[in-house]
């Protein structure tokens, strides 16, 4: 049961391209089919293994799916079938072999574990492994239990899941419409779900049924061709004997799945809750960043404003000192000036007048009493 490994960037073998094309021209050319895609939010990294789930509500849903992957994503991927598709001589040889296949024992044991080991190692490799965790398509229109492969394979190889779920391809080669309609629409929406490190197979396969069961709803809801009373409208108004592994599903994991699925919407409730509540601290820290922002923005503002301001004030300051430097100067120049003229006239005034010595060699005898006698010690 080898298998030819391809780099997830190359084109998909040949087989696989023979395969698909036909399928799809067969429904598209012949029957008018068309599909509509709900690309997910978060778009798996370019070159990251991947493990693709789908609801499988027909024997063409996986055609489908790796068509629209490979359309839309550019990736294609490796199918997990059963393991009989191997041994039939021009399938098994000249389509499943080369196509890269990963073979599927439905019986427990030896087989099963082997081709979980070739899975791990194809998804380390980096591929895409697509998986029908229901294991057969639904007989009533129901999700089915899901089994737990997917969920141990994405916990082992630490890889992302991408859930494919999509309506309306049970109106052909499904077990309530075994020809397919004329005309059909098939709507497809794409989630990207990563495990959380404290998950278990069961918890991760409740998420996964979880998201399948929500968007099954709103695909339902807002399908473009309704048709409540038509055969195919789930659930089914008459539905087919389910399989034997669909009974064996709903025996083994109808409650563990509930179980798994009330626990995961508890688990998504409070996630939500938790991102709502860190995109509300992010918001403020938006919103705080922005006030700081324009806090500063309108402080640079005022501080240039003041800035200005004051450099005109200390200009018009200097101004006004230089103006009254000038004008005190000037008064005090005056005033120097004034005064010196003062004492330049009252020099003048008291060289004009005569002085005491002068006034005593004029007049000898003023002043002299008559009655003293004559200094007889004259000159």
């Amino acid at each position: 049961m080898e298998s030819t490994a391809r780099r997830p960037t190359d084109r998909p073998p040949l087989a696989w391209r023979v395969v698909v094309g036909a399928v799809l021209v067969f429904l598209r050319r012949v029957f008018i089919w068309r599909v509509r895609i709900h690309r997910p939010k978060v778009l798996p990294r370019p070159g990251q293994p991947l493990i693709v789930v789908l609801n499988h509500t027909s024997a063409v849903d996986a055609f489908l799916v790796v068509d629209s992957l490979w359309r839309h994503l550019r990736r294609w991927c490796q199918p997990l079938v059963k393991a009989e598709l191997f041994d039939v001589p021009v399938l098994g040889r000249l389509i499943v072999r080369p196509a890269g296949a990963v073979a599927v024992s439905r019986a427990e044991g030896a087989g099963r574990e082997a081709a979980y080991g070739d899975a791990v190692a194809r998804l380390r490799e980096g591929r895409t492994i697509l998986i029908a965790p229901e294991g057969t398509t639904t007989h009533d229109g129901s999700l089915l239990p899901l089994r737990h492969g997917a969920a141990r394979l994405a916990l082992e190889a630490d890889v992302d899941v991408l859930v494919v779920t999509h309506f309306g391809a049970q109106r052909g080669f499904s077990p309530v419409v075994r020809m397919p309609e004329r005309g059909v629409i098939v709507t497809m929406a794409m989630d990207l779900i990563s495990p959380m490190h404290d998950e278990d197979p069961a918890s991760l396969t409740g998420r996964i049924a979880a998201t399948m069961m929500d968007r099954s709803e709103q695909l339902r809801a807002s399908y473009p061709q309704p048709q409540p009373e038509a055969r195919w409208w789930p659930p089914y108004s008459s539905p087919a004997s389910p399989t034997t592994t669909a009974r064996e599903n709903l025996e083994r994991y109808r409650q563990s799945m509930v179980d798994a699925v009330a626990h995961a919407r508890e688990r998504m409730a409070q996630v939500a809750e938790e991102h709502e509540l860190d995109q509300r601290v992010a918001q403020a820290l938006d919103r705080t960043v922005a006030a700081a922002e324009d806090l500063a923005a309108r402080s640079r503002e005022r501080a240039g404003s003041l800035a200005e301001q004051t450099r005109d004030r200390v200009d018009e300051l200097a101004e006004h000192t230089r103006d009254r430097v000038e004008e005190l100067a000037e008064h005090t120049r005056d005033r120097v000036e004034e005064l010196a003229e003062r004492a330049r006239e009252g020099a003048a005034g008291r060289s004009d007048q005569p002085s005491s010595d002068d006034e005593e060699a004029s007049d000898p005898s003023e002043g002299r009493d008559p009655g003293h006698p004559r200094d007889p010690q004259g000159p």
